[in-house]
């Protein structure tokens, strides 16, 4: 999968809260704002700087950052990609 307009889209962290944005130029559309939890977040900002990733992949960065079980970060990434897709965000 890939990130839709990912140049243009960026991830902040508000406080506590992550979100993305979506910037074209000097302008933010704040209609296009999403908030994230903290693992999204680390996930989102890893499909960034990526062309494209799977829900494996996504799986292995949860594995690797949070030392969860592989079958719970495999669930959990793919709802986050469904998620994803039904947002506009990932092509």
């Amino acid at each position: 999968m890939k990130i839709r307009d990912r140049k243009n889209l960026k991830l902040r962290k508000m406080g506590r809260n992550y979100m993305i944005v979506s910037t074209s130029s000097s302008t933010v559309n704040m209609a296009d704002v999403f908030t994230l939890n903290e693992s999204a977040a680390y996930l989102m900002e890893r499909c960034l700087e990526r062309e494209d990733f799977d829900a494996e992949m996504l799986a292995s960065w949860l594995v690797e950052g949070y030392g969860i079980d592989s079958g719970l970060a495999l669930r959990d990434a793919e709802a986050a990609i469904a998620e994803w897709k039904s947002l506009g965000l990932i092509l």
